[in-house]
């Protein structure tokens, strides 16, 4: 059965329950090249302490009397299980949801819907690029080729977002919100794109699904969705809906679908006007670690000012609490051998009455299993797995569970905590460390509040509204920042924290284009991993580049990793200057990825701004100092005039003609031009 568009048609047949073709009518190109390994949709029943996934059994496909598709599948693993799943097609666009009915004896607990494979873009699989939205995103080229264990970096060890090795084939999944910031992928070559996008205005749980078959003889991409939800005997499921967009676009046209549906569901928190003038903050980890000490809270005055000479007054504290960062979680009380909690909050005022502001680091996760209170507590907050377990994750030598926060007790206690720090304290703002960063899981636990398995997501959105209303009793200027992106979260935040990490295709570009009103905070810091070498000093001129051209706030250590005597100390300096010159214009201008870009040197890069009064901005970086190096630009009018400064702020020149522009980066680390076309 067919569904056809003046841009697309799609077949979907009942044998295989799935589409067999996907074609592009605009490229001509035939987007399913291998058969369909999977059905559109499987379940996994809970039978006792396990789970079993059922394939579809009996499938009817029907045309709809508004030329959509009907498909009705009766049975699911021989259990009495129905689905109805409505397809339909409009313009560049199929649109999936599905009902299912449980009439078997079991509970179901994931749905995994649509699940598509078999795909390749043009004549070959091996300029396809993914975009995948592990935190703030990656783009990866040859995804059969890297998610398979033939890449040039080790995918399967990549932490919590690998590539695992299937019955055959390669799966990356990861959970959305948190470690999946967005639920949309895409795929695209220089004549096809396919979006992939989960449009679902409650949130739930949902696992976001890349897989690959790892061999270049048999190339094929897929993807899916996997929606965490308890389905008890005698009830219904109904879906959200899934988009399935056919282009002749790159990612930025998957970007733009995306923030189409989900602004109309996500709520934003107003930034406090003053924060709105901040572009880097003094990073202090400095306090209490690993159990050794490096400063108390009589520094805090001191190292306050060491940021003020930077002209840097955000001071973020973290390493405060009992026994210090990364342990004892969560009893955030002051470290008795860092000074008394009246010492603490003398400190912060101090920072407050000085022209400082401070945001307090609070973890919103884990609870350490040595505590003393983790009988009486921790095991009744944490997350309960199928089996009744916990979930279990160490941070360096500290072992914790990780609790559930749709579960009042957790949710309670996280909430009175920051603003405890706050009123106690006198911090302005709190971060709340993992929130958007770490793995949500579903919880199963019968002894908690949350009304679905599924409700991770639903949770944090309520603790972080409750938590800015507390805030709001005590100060007309509330704020919260959380770890990494997550779209929902990071509308109630004034910062995401996105970090450093190891190279593996990382593309914040993808988060910030998505969301270019959403603020990014991006370490600088040299790697703290690397030993002392060339290649560490390498990567923070490349981190300084990337955070400057993406216009995201500076995350600097200056009382620890950039002090004077160390090898950063200098260009970190010329660098946040750098930042501050362009912050009047960043302020005032949208973000445009690469819309002006025609050419970029190897081993450089370059950003594109329109401000509000119609001038385009366009930040540029060599940070390897490469010689021969530059960036070409073109423009739909003429070049009028530029204003250009390199990395000192001196005054610097781009070369153009008509509606093309060259800037120069011979020994240049950043560059920043304003031009003005004619109208």
């Amino acid at each position: 059965m067919k569904l056809e568009t003046e841009k697309l048609a799609a077949v979907f047949d009942a044998k295989t329950c799935n589409f067999t073709s996907i074609k592009n009518l605009v490229s001509g190109d035939e987007y399913i090249k291998q058969r369909p390994q999977f059905p559109l949709v499987s379940i996994l029943m809970r039978d006792g302490q396990t789970k079993t996934e059922l394939e579809p059994d009996q499938v009817c496909v029907n045309e709809g009397g508004d030329g959509g598709l009907t498909v009705r599948i009766d049975g699911f693993g021989g259990r009495a299980i129905q689905a109805v799943i409505a397809l339909s097609a409009r313009d560049d666009r199929i649109v999936i949801s599905a009902q299912i009915e449980n009439n078997s004896e079991n509970d179901l607990v994931e749905f995994l819907l649509p699940r598509i494979s078999g795909i390749v873009l043009g004549s070959t699989h091996t300029d396809d690029t993914i975009i995948y939205p592990h935190h703030a995103g990656e783009r990866t080229v040859n995804p059969v080729k890297s998610y398979g264990d033939h890449g040039d970096k080790d995918w399967s060890s990549f932490s919590r977002a690998a590539s695992k090795k299937m019955d055959g084939w390669f799966r990356r999944e990861i959970n959305y919100c948190g470690l999946a910031s967005m639920t949309w992928m895409y795929l695209y070559d220089a004549e096809n794109g396919l979006y992939v996008g989960s449009h679902d205005g409650s949130f739930p749980l949902t696992g976001v699904i890349a897989e690959v078959s790892g061999d270049e003889t048999l190339p094929w991409a897929g993807f899916a969705f996997r929606k965490h939800t308890r389905l008890t005997p005698g009830n219904t499921w109904q879906s959200g809906g899934y988009v399935l967009a056919v282009s002749c676009s790159d990612w930025h046209y998957g970007s733009e679908i995306y923030r189409e549906y989900i602004n109309k569901y996500i709520a934003r928190f107003p930034v406090p006007d003053f924060l709105k003038d901040e572009y880097a903050l003094n990073q202090c980890y400095n306090f209490k670690r690993n159990g050794g000490i490096e400063h108390t809270f009589k520094d805090i005055p001191d190292m306050f000012h060491a940021g003020m000479e930077w002209g840097v007054r955000h001071m973020f504290i973290a390493s405060w609490n009992r026994t210090g960062f990364d342990s004892n979680y969560p009893e955030y009380y002051p470290d008795m051998e860092l000074g008394t909690g009246m010492e603490f909050a003398r400190g912060l005022e101090y920072v407050r009455e000085n022209g400082g502001f401070s945001t307090l680091y609070i973890n919103a996760r884990i609870f350490e299993k040595s505590s003393c209170f983790r009988q009486t507590l921790g095991e009744k907050m944490a997350i309960r797995n199928l089996d009744g377990t916990t979930i279990n994750e160490t941070y360096g030598p500290v072992h914790f569970t990780v609790n559930c926060p749709s579960d009042d007790l957790w949710k309670n206690t996280l909430i009175d905590t920051a603003e405890f720090a706050m009123r106690a304290y006198g911090c302005d703002g709190i971060y709340l460390d993992q929130l958007a960063s770490a793995e949500p899981f579903p919880c199963y636990s019968e002894a908690h509040s949350h009304a679905d398995i599924g409700d991770f997501n639903r949770g944090y959105l309520d603790i972080m509204k409750r938590i800015l209303c507390r805030m709001e009793t005590w100060t007309d200027r509330p704020y919260l920042m959380t770890e990494n992106c997550g779209d929902i979260y990071s509308a109630l935040a004034w910062g995401s924290l996105t970090w450093n990490g190891g190279d593996y295709d990382e593309h914040y570009n993808v988060f910030k284009y998505t969301f270019p009103e959403f603020t990014q905070v991006n370490m600088v810091n040299p790697r703290g991993w690397l030993k002392d070498s060339p290649e560490k000093i390498a990567w923070f001129y490349k981190d300084m580049q990337r955070a400057i051209l993406l216009g995201s706030v500076l995350w600097l250590g200056i009382t620890s990793r950039l002090k004077p005597d160390t090898p950063y100390h200098a260009y970190a300096r010329q660098a946040l200057a750098f930042r501050g010159k362009i912050h009047p214009f960043i302020k005032q201008a949208r973000y445009l990825d690469d819309a002006y870009i025609l050419k970029v040197s190897d081993g450089c890069d370059a950003s594109c701004w329109q401000l509000d009064d119609g001038r385009v901005m366009v930040l540029a970086g060599n940070h390897a100092l490469l010689d021969h190096a530059g960036v070409t630009l073109a423009f739909p009018g003429k070049v009028v005039s530029a204003q250009c400064r390199n990395t000192r702020w001196e005054d610097a020149e781009i070369r153009s003609q008509g509606g093309k522009a060259t800037v120069p980066l011979d020994g240049e680390r950043l560059f920043c031009a304003i031009i003005s076309l004619e109208e």
